[in-house]
Parts: C-alpha cells; sequence; structure tokens
C-alpha cells in the first residue's frame, strides 16, 4: 500500500499530472502549516511529510485558495 502515500515533491507532481498546475513542493508543505487541510492523514515520519493520496483534492483546493499554483507554459509575472 505504499504507493497510497506520497512526499510533497511526489504530491506536486502529482497535481502537475491531474490537473496541468505547476505546484511548488513548499507550497504543499505550507497548507499543511497553516492547518488548510487537516496534518493527521499526513503524518511528519523521519522529517518527511507522509501524505495519503485520497489528500489531493483538499490540497488542490489549498493551492487554489492561495494562488499557489499557475498553468503549465504560463510564465509568472
Amino acid at each position: 500500500m505504499a504507493e497510497e502515500y506520497l512526499t510533497p515533491s511526489t504530491a506536486a507532481e502529482e497535481l502537475e499530472k491531474q490537473l496541468g498546475w505547476i505546484v511548488n513542493p513548499r507550497h504543499i508543505t505550507l497548507v499543511f502549516y497553516y492547518r488548510d487541510v487537516p496534518g493527521d492523514r499526513a503524518p511528519v515520519i523521519g522529517g518527511r511529510r507522509i501524505i495519503h493520496r485520497d489528500l489531493l483534492p483538499a490540497i488542490a483546493n489549498a493551492l487554489r485558495k492561495h494562488g499557489w499554483y499557475r498553468p503549465v507554459g504560463r510564465i509568472p509575472a
């Protein structure tokens, strides 16, 4: 079942594939820090956050709320 869990980096890659966004893995960490997404299903183990794949929609919504993504191919202003 290890494939059900992601790190912030692999979650960012997954969101890019699914939604066509470019996401900074640091912003994924921040949505947990700011408690936009509850961290109880994404514990920090050995200094790394382990994210359950089911949290990707909630993470995407939090990133959208903060404006922390951009479409692939778009150059930031």
